[in-house]
């Protein structure tokens, strides 16, 4: 989703190349369309030369200072390159001239789960959601940033609103059953773990079977404790 602005780009790049009077390239001139320098910066980036690629990407701003795609394409290069402070301040130039650019709040939000900022990177994707509501793994990536915010009920109610766009997303499944444990919601927690197992099996899918199958048991464990078996496994020092 990132990257389609970038395959635009290469396509408007071969149609500028393709119109008018056809003359023979300069080899030591530089392309001077923002567009196609933006291009060439992707292609840096691919092959990790990202000092070169943000070269490129300050050419192109130079020519248009306003040409959202090259500082986009700027913040996914300091956001590869884990130049992550270079990454938010590019980000939020793109949301400057673009606040509802939905790639730069997804972007922001990426970099601040990696600096273990959660509570920033959910508002970032709850905006990205609000632009684009139906989208399930916008709503999977906020359920992830709740849960290490230690917010069940908006963790349960983000991996709800997943399933409910996509009743299939095996994942989303396993990671709500283990939500409904630790609520000690036992009955959903249980039928998380049996629609996974279905999903499983009808989409052939073994890995995900096996940890469904190990957490029923990891939960029908836990669901017959009593409250003091339940603290002694649970809190030091342990038996």
């Amino acid at each position: 989703m990132r990257h389609i602005s970038i395959i635009l780009l290469f396509l408007y790049s071969i149609l500028i190349g393709c119109s008018g009077e056809k003359k023979a390239p300069e080899a030591s001139a530089p392309p001077a369309d923002p567009a196609a320098l933006t291009v060439s910066a992707f292609k840096k980036q691919e092959i990790g030369a990202y000092e070169e690629a943000i070269e490129i990407l300050n050419r192109a701003l130079n020519i248009d200072p306003g040409f959202v795609p090259a500082h986009y394409q700027m913040g996914l290069v300091y956001e590869e390159w884990d130049k992550r402070k270079e990454a938010i301040a590019t980000y939020k130039k793109v949301l400057d001239l673009e606040p509802e650019n939905i790639d730069a709040h997804l972007g922001l939000g990426s970099v601040y789960a990696k600096q273990i900022r959660n509570d920033l990177a959910v508002k970032e994707y709850l905006k990205a959601a609000k632009i684009k509501p139906g989208d399930p793994e916008i709503h999977f990536k906020i359920a992830l940033e709740y849960w290490y915010l230690l917010n069940l009920p908006e963790t349960g109610e983000h991996y709800r609103k997943v399933i409910g766009i996509d009743p299939n997303h095996l994942q989303a499944h396993l990671n709500l059953a283990s939500v409904y444990e630790r609520m000690k919601d036992w009955e959903k927690a249980l039928e998380e773990i049996e629609i996974a197992q279905r999903i499983s099996k009808e989409t052939g899918n073994p890995q995900a079977l096996s940890i469904a199958e190990i957490k029923l048991i990891f939960f029908k464990g836990r669901m017959n404790m009593t409250a003091n078996e339940m603290n002694s496994n649970t809190q030091p020092p342990f038996d």
